[in-house]
C-alpha cells in the first residue's frame, strides 16, 4: 500500500511535466464520462428505479377505449357519467381515485396567474402516500358530492406565488368565482404521477365536485373528454388481465344503456384497458433512454480509442525511464503498478469533472426535456451515479494501465538502455493499429447513421407546411369569474363590445372569433343522409373572418357570413380530407349531414387541409393519414379570439386585462398565446431531437477524426525513413499518398463492413421494434454516411503524411532513427 502511495506521488510529479497530455485525457474522458453518467442515471430512473409510491406494483390506471361498430378504437377517453359509474363500482380495485386535469386563473392573486389545476377525489393522495409541508391533504370531508370548497397548493406554488407565507393556511384563493380555503401544501419532495402529459405539474389541487363539467354533461355518456383519469389499487391476487375481464362488461353495458336511443352508436362498445402507472408514465421514453445510452456508449468507446492512442504515445515516450527501472530489477508487474498509479490519477480527475458535468446535465434536462422525458425532475447525483462513477474509474484505470504495459517488450528494455534508445524505439504492432482503426470507423459509422436517421425524420416534420400562417397571430381566451352565469343574450352583447374594444387597440390589425388551429379541435358525430354512414371529423366553431385571418385558402364554395353566426344557421365548411371521406371525388358542396339532436347541416364550402404536429385522425393510429375536419359558425358568445398583431408590435396580458375590466369586471385573461410559440411547443420533441442528433453527429465526427488522425499519425511517423527513401529515389507525391491509403484501406473497409454487419444483425433480431426506424428508404442515407466516414478516413490518412511529403527527402532521412 505504501509503495502504491509512493507511486501515486511519482505519477503526480511526472504528470505535472505534461500538462498538455493531462488536459487532453481529462477533458476528453471527463466530457464523455459526464454524458455517460448523466444518461446512465436517467436510464436507471426510467428502466429500473421504482416509483416513489407504496405498493407501486398494485397501482394501475384504467383506460376507457371506445370501439366502433367494426371494433376499431375510436378514442381512449371517459365520459363523466361512465367514469363516476366505474369509480363507484369498486369491482376490481380496493381503493380508487378520479381526476380532472384543467387550467385556471387564480383571480384573488394580484397578478392573476394561469395555473395547472387538478380536481381529484381524496383517495388519490392516500394512494400516493403524499407528504405535506404544512396542513393536511383532502379527507372524507372532500369526498364525492360533499361540495366542500378547499384547496391544496404545490410546494413551488406556495414559494413562488405566495413567497412561502407562514400564514398560508389562513388564506383563500378564488378560482372561477369560487372561494377555496387553503388547507395544505404538499411537500417539496412530492412526486406527482405524470398521467395527463409529461412534464405537467399540478399547482393547485381542488375537490372533484368543482370540476368544470356542466350539469348536462355530468349525466351524459356522450360528452367524452381526454382530461379524465382513473387510478386505483388492484385487489390482492387480481391480475390486470382479470381486472380488464371484470371491468369491460360492467362499463360497456352501462355505456350502451346510456346511448341506446341513438342509432349512430349501434354496435359500438367499450373495452377497458388496465395498465400499470409506471407504464403510463414512461410511454415510449424507455426506448428513448436505450437509444441515448447506446449513442453515449458509442461516444465513450470512440473516446477510449483516442485516449488509447495518447497512452501508447506516452508509453513510447517513457521507454527509457522504464528501461532504467527494468535494469535495476523492476518486473513487468512493477511497471504495471507504476502505470496504474498514473492512469488512476488521470481517471480520478476525469471522473470528478464528469460528475460536475453530469450535475449540469441534470439541470439542462430538467429545464429543457421536462416535456419529453418523464421523471427528469427526480434526477440527481444519487448512490447509483456515484457507484457507477467509482466503477468506471476503476475499470478505465485498469484498462489503460494494462493497454500501456501490454505493448512493452520487457526483454528489449535492457537493449534499449544499452543503445540509448537509438534505433530501438517502441513500436505498436500493425494488428493493434488496424483494430483501433477498424473499431473507430465502425463505431463512427453506426453513430452517424443512427443520428442521421433520427435527424431526417425530425427535420421532415419540422419543415412540413402546416397550411395556415402563425406569423403575428395570437389566441386570446377569456375567463369568467362569477356565478350564476349570464344569459346568452347578455354574453353575446358583452363579446361584441369586447371585439369593438380590441379593434381600437393600435397594435391590432384584425380580429376573429374562434381559437387557433393549434389550440385543438372538438369531435363531431355526423351521419350522411343518403346511406346513413357515420363519420366523426374534428370540429371547430369559427366566424366569417377566421379563414382570411389565418390565411387558410377556401378551395370551393363560399365562406360563412356574419348572418350565419347571428341566426345560428346550420351551414358547414369541410376540408379536403373530409370531403374525400364523404365521397371519392370530393364533390360535397350542397351535401347534407345530420348530427345527434340537431337539425341538418348543409356543406357550403371546402377549405385546404392543414397539418398540426402530433394530430392523428379520430379512431386511427396512422400519424400520416389526412385528418377530416369540419367548421361550423360560432354563436357569438364564444370567449376565444384570434388577434392579428401588426408587425413589430406587441400587446401585454396586463393591457388586455385593463381593457376587459373597462367592459365587464367579471371577465379576465385566461390565456394569451402567440401562435408561433404554440407551434414551436407542438414541435418541441422534433426540435429537441434535431438539435441533439446534430450535436451528437458533430461530436462523433470530431472524436473519430481525432482518433483516426492519432493512429495514422503514429503509423506514418514510424514509416518516416521509408517515405524519405522513396522520395530520394523519385517517388511522386501522388504515389506516396496512394501508398498510405492502400496500406490503411483494409482496416477502414473492415470497419465499414463491420458497421453494416452490426446494423443488419440488430435489425434481424429486433425487426419488430426497429421497423419504424429502419426502412429501405434509409439506404441512400447509409450510403451517404459511408461516403462521409470514408472521406474523414482519407483525410486522416493524408494530413499526417502532408508534413513529410512537403519536406525535402533529406530532412526525413536525417530525422529518422
Amino acid at each position: 500500500m505504501y509503495l502504491f502511495i509512493y507511486q501515486l506521488k511519482q505519477a503526480f510529479l511526472s504528470l505535472k511535466k505534461k500538462p498538455g497530455f493531462v488536459l487532453s485525457v481529462v477533458s476528453t474522458m471527463g466530457v464523455t464520462l459526464g454524458a455517460l453518467l448523466c444518461v446512465l442515471t436517467l436510464a436507471y430512473l426510467l428502466l429500473i428505479e421504482p416509483l416513489p409510491y407504496p405498493e407501486q406494483d398494485r397501482l394501475f390506471v384504467a383506460e376507457h377505449k371506445v370501439l366502433g361498430d367494426k371494433k376499431e378504437t375510436k378514442t381512449v377517453a371517459y365520459s363523466y357519467a361512465g367514469l363516476v359509474h366505474l369509480y363507484k363500482s369498486k369491482v376490481a380495485f380496493e381503493q380508487a381515485a378520479i381526476m380532472y386535469y384543467d387550467q385556471d386563473v387564480i383571480l384573488s392573486h394580484l397578478s392573476q396567474p394561469l395555473v395547472n389545476t387538478t380536481y381529484a377525489t381524496p383517495e388519490l393522495h392516500q394512494l400516493l402516500a403524499s407528504t405535506m409541508a404544512t396542513g393536511r391533504m383532502f379527507a372524507a370531508s372532500e369526498a364525492l358530492d360533499t361540495n366542500n370548497p378547499v384547496a391544496m397548493l404545490s410546494y413551488n406554488t406556495w414559494q413562488q406565488k405566495y413567497d412561502g407565507s407562514a400564514d398560508i393556511l389562513e388564506q383563500k384563493i378564488n378560482v372561477r368565482g369560487v372561494s377555496y380555503r387553503i388547507i395544505g401544501v404538499l411537500a417539496k419532495n412530492f412526486v406527482e404521477p405524470e398521467l395527463a402529459e409529461i412534464g405537467r405539474e399540478t399547482q393547485v389541487w381542488l375537490p372533484w365536485d368543482y370540476n368544470q363539467t356542466d350539469q348536462v354533461s355530468r349525466k351524459s355518456f356522450l360528452s367524452i373528454k381526454g382530461n379524465f383519469k382513473f387510478i386505483g389499487q388492484l385487489k390482492k391476487g387480481l391480475s390486470k388481465s382479470q381486472a380488464q375481464q371484470l371491468l369491460t362488461p360492467l362499463v360497456s353495458k352501462r355505456w350502451q344503456e346510456g346511448v341506446a336511443d341513438m342509432e349512430f352508436f349501434k354496435d359500438w362498445s367499450i373495452e377497458m384497458r388496465v395498465r400499470s402507472v409506471k407504464d403510463v408514465m414512461l410511454g415510449d421514453s424507455e426506448s428513448i433512454a436505450v437509444m441515448l445510452l447506446a449513442g453515449v456508449i458509442g461516444l465513450v468507446l470512440i473516446a477510449c480509442a483516442n485516449i488509447s492512442n495518447l497512452f501508447i504515445a506516452r508509453t513510447a515516450e517513457k521507454q527509457r525511464q522504464m528501461a532504467i527501472q527494468a535494469a535495476i530489477g523492476a518486473t513487468k508487474k512493477h511497471l504495471f503498478k507504476a502505470m496504474l498509479a498514473e492512469t488512476s490519477l488521470l481517471m480520478l480527475m476525469s471522473i470528478i469533472l464528469a460528475l460536475i458535468l453530469a450535475k449540469g446535465g441534470f439541470y439542462l434536462m430538467q429545464q429543457y426535456l421536462g416535456a419529453v422525458l418523464p421523471r427528469v425532475n427526480e434526477l440527481s447525483l444519487n448512490r447509483i451515479t456515484l457507484s457507477c462513477a467509482a466503477l468506471i474509474t476503476i475499470i478505465f484505470a485498469l484498462f489503460f494501465a494494462k493497454l500501456s504495459t501490454r505493448i512493452i517488450n520487457y526483454r528489449e528494455l535492457n537493449a534499449s538502455l544499452q543503445s540509448s534508445g537509438k534505433g530501438s524505439g517502441l513500436r505498436v504492432s500493425t494488428k493493434t493499429r488496424q483494430v483501433l482503426i477498424a473499431s473507430q470507423v465502425a463505431l463512427a459509422t453506426l453513430l452517424v447513421f443512427a443520428n442521421f436517421s433520427l435527424l431526417k425524420d425530425a427535420v421532415k416534420t419540422i419543415n412540413t407546411p402546416i397550411g395556415f400562417t402563425t406569423n403575428n397571430i395570437s389566441t386570446l381566451t377569456l375567463n369568467f369569474s362569477s356565478t350564476p352565469l349570464s344569459s346568452e343574450e347578455e354574453v353575446i352583447a358583452i363579446m361584441a363590445e369586447i371585439i369593438e374594444k380590441l379593434k381600437t387597440l393600435p397594435q391590432v390589425e384584425a380580429i376573429a372569433h374562434g381559437s387557433s388551429p393549434l389550440d385543438g379541435f372538438g369531435i363531431k358525430l355526423l351521419t350522411k343522409l343518403d346511406d346513413n354512414e357515420g363519420h366523426s371529423p374534428y370540429l371547430k366553431r369559427i366566424d366569417h373572418r377566421y379563414f382570411k385571418l389565418i390565411e387558410q385558402p377556401l378551395l370551393q364554395g363560399e365562406n360563412f357570413t356574419k348572418l350565419d353566426s347571428r341566426d345560428n344557421n346550420y351551414s358547414m365548411i369541410v376540408n379536403q380530407a373530409f370531403a374525400k371521406q364523404l365521397t371519392p371525388d370530393g364533390d360535397v358542396v350542397g351535401m347534407r349531414l345530420v348530427s345527434i339532436n340537431e337539425p341538418e347541416f348543409k356543406i357550403i364550402g371546402i377549405v385546404k387541409d392543414i397539418v398540426i404536429p402530433g394530430d392523428t385522425p379520430f379512431g386511427s393510429d396512422d400519424v400520416a393519414a389526412p385528418i377530416p375536419r369540419a367548421y361550423v359558425p360560432d354563436n357569438l358568445d364564444d370567449n376565444n379570439f384570434i388577434l392579428k398583431i401588426k408587425a413589430g408590435q406587441s400587446i401585454s396580458r396586463q393591457q388586455l386585462g385593463k381593457l376587459l375590466a373597462e367592459v365587464d369586471a367579471r371577465y379576465s385573461v385566461f390565456s394569451f398565446k402567440s401562435a408561433n410559440e404554440m407551434l414551436t411547443q407542438s414541435l418541441f420533441t422534433q426540435i429537441t431531437t434535431a438539435v441533439t442528433t446534430t450535436v451528437l453527429t458533430l461530436i462523433t465526427f470530431f472524436l473519430a477524426g481525432i482518433g483516426l488522425y492519432g493512429i495514422l499519425s503514429y503509423s506514418t511517423q514510424m514509416r518516416r525513413f521509408e517515405i524519405g527513401t522513396r522520395m530520394a529515389i523519385g517517388a511522386k507525391r501522388g504515389d506516396l499518398i496512394l501508398l498510405i491509403i492502400k496500406d490503411n484501406a483494409k482496416p477502414i473497409i473492415s470497419g465499414l463492413l463491420l458497421s453494416l454487419v452490426i446494423l443488419l444483425s440488430v435489425y434481424f433480431f429486433f425487426s419488430v421494434e426497429l421497423s419504424t426506424y429502419i426502412t429501405l428508404q434509409l439506404a441512400p442515407l447509409f450510403v451517404a454516411t459511408l461516403l462521409l466516414i470514408s472521406t474523414l478516413s482519407l483525410l486522416a490518412c493524408y494530413l499526417p503524411l502532408r508534413r513529410f511529403i512537403n519536406s525535402p527527402a533529406i530532412s526525413n532521412l536525417q530525422g529518422s532513427e
